[in-house]
């Protein structure tokens, strides 16, 4: 375990911790829910997890047209109507194919799908079987984990998670990760090279996720669309103040959640944000300038003196 933790890593900036839980809660055979917002990694976290693992790895995305049958499988109608009900007429679905070969069962946006389809997993994850008509028992081969994910400041077309399916999962919370790391990953993601702009991306978008008229803000989603779209930008015009208020229009106005009371818009908020990081980045740079110039006034005024000193 040890061992695929340090290769999993790899593929991962930051979530140190995360990792060491996922991977601890599979070597037991618990199952797990991730429980933070958008971009945070979750998904490339457990693809990466799964590979150096070598288990295989099943996404399902929840939502209100997900069905116990699209989950478990189904029996192919035009066979069972030629054949009647045989085995090998029974299409696997993730669910079923997860427990028989022991690997990871990812549902995303767990809270958004009906009742009816998450109770197919409680037998499963408690028993460790599950039995489906006219197929037979089926019986999961370790590490076999159900890791649902779900994003606790959305509820719009949310459903009620019941207390039978929470009594068996464990719980591991997921915030956004640091600026630095942020950084690293808007960085391996564009291939942009200007720190600056790569920094001000970032800060413009963590601004975002405390500021009073926003409920919920972005991810580091729109940094990397802000930085690539700004490099496009840049193609066509010399103007970069202009391209990256233009890049942060686009990759953030849908991307943030605005509070109900909030009279403004999103492009309004976001050209704020940005105002007060560009002043800001003037303030700093025309004190380093004033503070180079000093030590380069300092510097004449030591010269001068030695010049002085050997006369």
């Amino acid at each position: 375990m040890l061992e695929i933790y340090t290769k999993a890593k790899r593929g991962v900036v930051g979530r140190d911790n995360e990792i060491k839980s996922i991977l601890a809660a599979m070597d037991a055979g618990k199952h797990i829910i991730l429980e933070g917002p958008p971009g945070t990694s979750k998904s490339t976290l457990l693809r990466s997890i799964a590979k150096e693992a070598n288990i295989p790895f099943y996404i399902v995305e929840g939502n209100i047209d997900l069905t116990p049958a699209k989950l478990v499988g189904y029996f192919n109608p035009a066979k069972v109507m030629a054949d009647n009900y045989q085995p090998e007429y029974f299409e696997k679905g993730p669910l079923t194919k997860a427990m028989l070969e022991g690997g990871i069962l990812y549902i995303e946006e767990f809270n958004r799908m009906p009742a009816d389809v998450s109770n197919v997993l409680i037998t499963p994850m408690e028993e460790g079987e599950m039995n489906i008509p006219r197929y037979g028992t089926v019986r999961a081969i370790w590490p076999f984990t159900v890791i649902a994910a779900q994003n606790p400041y959305d509820d719009v077309g949310t459903v009620r998670v019941s207390r039978a399916f929470m009594d068996r999962i464990c719980l591991i919370k997921m915030d956004y990760q640091t600026e630095e790391e942020e950084r690293d990953i808007v960085f391996q993601k564009t291939g942009f090279e200007d720190p600056r702009i790569v920094s001000q991306a970032v800060k413009l978008v963590r601004r975002t996720r405390e500021h009073p008229d926003i409920k919920l803000g972005a991810s580091v989603r729109a940094a990397i669309d802000l930085v690539d779209i700004y490099v496009s930008l840049q193609k066509l015009t010399d103007q970069p103040e202009s391209s990256f208020l233009t890049a942060a229009h686009m990759s953030l106005a849908n991307k943030i959640w605005l509070n109900e009371i909030t009279s403004r818009t999103a492009y309004e908020i976001i050209t704020d944000i940005w105002d007060s990081l560009r002043v800001q980045y003037k303030e700093m740079t025309t004190a380093a300038v004033s503070d180079s110039e000093q030590d380069i006034e300092g510097s004449k005024v030591e010269q001068q003196k030695k010049k002085l000193t050997v006369m």
